[in-house]
């Protein structure tokens, strides 16, 4: 399959030179992002299985353009914000996976997004129903999917309340066209495998009830980045993973990515160092504040992964100890976040580069 995108994000217009963007920003590989978009695509191909990328992952059209050209059948967003910029820009099919807080506030932006149809919703219980029933109003007539529990233990329902839900929804005016679910299990090292087993497992039978019950399941959708090296054919129509565009420190060390496959990192400025403690202007508010029990640290450094970043403030990080080359006052430093998420949710200076030296500006949606 080929790549998508342009050969050389250095010769699009508007490019600028790295080394005149102030730190500290998101830099991506833009030939690694565009390799891990079309290795996906080609991967869930080869099992017959669709793909519909998760959207909050990067926030951006133009990223979410490459993975439309290279054949995704549409985008899963979390939000009503990212649904009406999807909506708006793309104008793609539509998956809104999130269980939604709806309100007087949000439901005039959710109409509008509804507007043109190819929107399909998440619910889980009968007052989700009854919530985005009230949000839509009495005229538009929306597709569903039940979120059936997989292992996760968030939210989702057993396989055997599926029946029910349906007849619910429809009740509503909601008609249910499938089943899907979230296997966040795998963020656990070792439990990939399982939670991928797990989550099949569980949507099959999800969709033999709704099936014995009278209703057409045309949409059975499974995944995340880390479940992806475990996916089958068969019984997920079409999977939703987010990261695997980026990749990012948990990806890694979990073993859903390659080291050569991350296309993410944190580019920062040292601007204090005493001893062997080196400090940053990349934060919290920068980095993200994930740090897994089971992952030592809040980042590392590209050049070097064993040097971790020890400590975090708002708009510092520290160093404690350097293995590497000795870093001074001024000198950049690229970082590799522990999730690839969280920067593109706080980071509002996020560059698209080809060759490290000239980057096209991202313009990432605010997190809200």
């Amino acid at each position: 399959m080929a790549v998508a995108g342009p050969a050389s994000i250095g010769a699009t217009t508007g490019a600028v030179r790295l080394a005149d963007v102030g730190t500290p920003f998101a830099l991506i590989d833009g030939r690694r992002l565009r390799r891990n978009i079309a290795e996906m695509q080609s991967a869930l191909e080869g099992i017959g299985a669709a793909l519909r990328p998760h959207f909050k992952t990067h926030r951006t059209s133009e990223i979410a353009q490459l993975q439309l050209d290279a054949g995704a059948i549409g985008l899963t967003v979390a939000t009503v914000p990212q649904l009406a910029k999807a909506r708006a820009e793309l104008a793609c099919p539509v998956l809104i996976s999130s269980l939604l807080q709806l309100g007087a506030a949000t439901a005039p932006d959710l109409r509008a997004a509804c507007a043109g149809g190819e929107v399909t919703f998440a619910v889980e219980s009968e007052p989700s129903i009854e919530a985005l029933r009230r949000a839509l109003g009495p005229d538009l007539e929306p597709e569903v999917l039940i979120e059936v529990e997989a292992g996760c233990l968030r939210s989702g329902v057993p396989a055997a309340a599926c029946p029910g839900l349906a007849r619910a929804a429809a009740r509503a005016g909601l008609r249910v066209v499938g089943v899907f679910s979230y296997p966040g299990q795998s963020y656990l090292p070792g439990q990939a495998a399982g939670a991928a087993k797990d989550e099949l497992a569980a949507l099959e039978a999800a969709a033999r009830e709704l099936r014995r019950a009278g209703v057409e399941v045309r949409h059975v959708s499974a995944g995340s980045t880390p479940t992806m090296p475990f996916a089958r054919g068969g019984v997920a129509t079409e999977f939703r993973p987010g990261t695997y565009v980026f990749g990012d420190r948990q990806q890694l060390h979990l073993g859903a990515m390659a080291r050569e496959q991350l296309s993410l990192t944190v580019v920062a400025t040292v601007v204090a160092r005493h001893g062997d403690r080196v400090v940053i202007d990349a934060g919290g508010k920068a980095l993200g504040r994930d740090a897994p029990r089971w992952l030592e640290g809040f980042g590392e450094l590209a050049a070097a992964p064993s040097t971790l970043i020890g400590r975090l403030y708002d708009h510092h990080s520290v160093i404690e100890s350097h293995d590497g080359q000795p870093l001074a006052i001024g000198d950049r430093v690229a970082v590799l976040p522990n999730n690839s998420n969280s920067v593109m949710a706080l980071l509002r200076s996020a560059w698209l580069s080809d060759d490290g030296e000239m980057a096209q500006e991202l313009r990432p949606q605010p997190d809200r």
